[in-house]
């Protein structure tokens, strides 16, 4: 027998990897004879970087502003021999750095993501991956495009540094003749776990903008505030992406970074799938593990462990799940190719002590569905 062990990140406690290290621990402690494979995956959200790891591609670690201003090092990822690089919003961008400012989406900027495109153009990059899952900025990509070398204008002609939020709505002239000019050779993929458009009921500031510190009564200002940028972008010589999938992903970075160069968008599970040859890796399998910290009504939407286990449903493959939440019924996820699920959870315990007992609980309730399955076996 063999298993492939494919999980996504235990938010706040396990990343991919430690996942599956436990889950694999799990394995070796119960009496079910089988091998093991373990791949990270990732939906374009946190744990991309992780999951587009390994190979000929190498961590880097560049100076950068974060959306705050402040310096810090961003990690990021460079394939040397397929010219690769690939950046992952939350880790440049994204909740971490509003642990230690708070969530102020009137100022958060993306800069730190266009300094790193900047980073991957000095290494010779000609296709840079953005992950766009986790950010924590609604500044239309604004700052990435600042970072490159645009230039933004009020309706006097003084210049407008870092604006964000709803202070893009005081552009009037964006000038992009100052752009690197390497940045025309450039590919930028958007790597997403959601294709919302820019703008309106499904747009970035209504959808995610609550997330990111926007206040109810303050919604509209936003929306209108990222169309109007939108807007000026396009008469700077770029299309308009109001309406397109994938720009309301990341408080809509695909304007910003379509302003740079050549800009397409992904599923970002698919990318990763494809990374890791998934459907082959499946194939060879007999039973498919995957999980994350919460199976609930987004996983549904294909977020990773769903959607791999809608891959191994299609292969006839079985896949059972491991969660630190279970929020939603069995039906709902066999409906979805999870045929069995179980939650790391065995009691009352405070959210603190949950995430640091994460580890044990997982590998010892792994351990316990690993031995269910060896008795169900050996019954034939």
């Amino acid at each position: 027998m063999h298993i492939l062990i494919a999980c996504d990140k235990f938010r706040g406690s396990l990343t991919a990897a430690e996942a599956n290290a436990s889950i694999a621990a799990g394995l070796a402690m119960s009496p079910l004879e089988a091998t093991a494979t373990t791949l990270a995956i990732a939906d374009g959200g946190e744990g991309t970087l992780d999951a587009l790891a390994g190979g000929t591609a190498e961590r880097r670690r560049t100076t950068i502003r974060s959306p705050f201003g402040d310096p810090y090092e961003g990690a990021w990822l460079y394939d040397p021999a397929a010219k690769r690089a690939v950046i992952e919003l939350a880790a440049v961008a994204g909740h971490a750095a509003a642990a230690h400012k708070g969530y102020d989406p009137d100022v958060a900027s993306s800069v730190g993501v266009g300094e790193l495109v900047r980073a991957a153009l000095d290494a010779g990059a000609g296709t840079v991956v953005v992950a766009l899952g986790g950010s924590i900025t609604v500044d239309g990509g604004a700052g990435a495009l600042e970072a490159l070398g645009a230039r933004y204008y009020d309706a006097s002609g003084a210049p407008l540094i870092h604006p964000a939020g709803r202070g893009l709505a005081a552009i009037e002239r964006v000038d992009l003749s100052g752009l690197d000019p390497r940045a025309a050779g450039l590919s930028i993929v958007l790597a997403a776990d959601v294709d919302n458009p820019l703008l309106g009921v499904r747009g970035a500031a209504r959808v995610f903008g609550p997330q990111k510190g926007v206040r109810a009564e303050d919604i509209e200002a936003f929306d209108a505030a990222l169309g109007h940028f939108d807007a000026k972008v396009a008469e700077a010589g770029r299309a308009r992406l109001a309406d397109t999938p994938f720009a309301g992903a990341a408080g809509g970075m695909m304007v910003g970074l379509a302003g740079i160069a050549e800009t397409t968008a992904r599923d970002g599970f698919a990318l990763v799938a494809e990374h890791h040859r998934l459907e082959e890796r499946i194939a060879a399998a007999t039973l498919v593990v995957t999980g994350e910290g919460s199976l609930d009504s987004q996983s549904l939407g294909g977020k990773g462990p769903v959607a791999i286990a809608r891959m191994a449903e299609a292969a006839g493959k079985p896949a059972i799940a491991f969660a630190g939440r279970l929020a939603v019924g069995p039906e709902a996820l066999v409906a979805h190719g999870i045929k069995a699920a179980f939650s790391i959870s065995h009691g009352p315990s405070s959210l603190e002590d949950a995430l640091a007992g994460a580890r044990e609980a997982l590998t010892h309730t792994a351990a316990h569905a690993f031995a269910t399955l060896a008795i169900g076996r050996a019954l034939g």
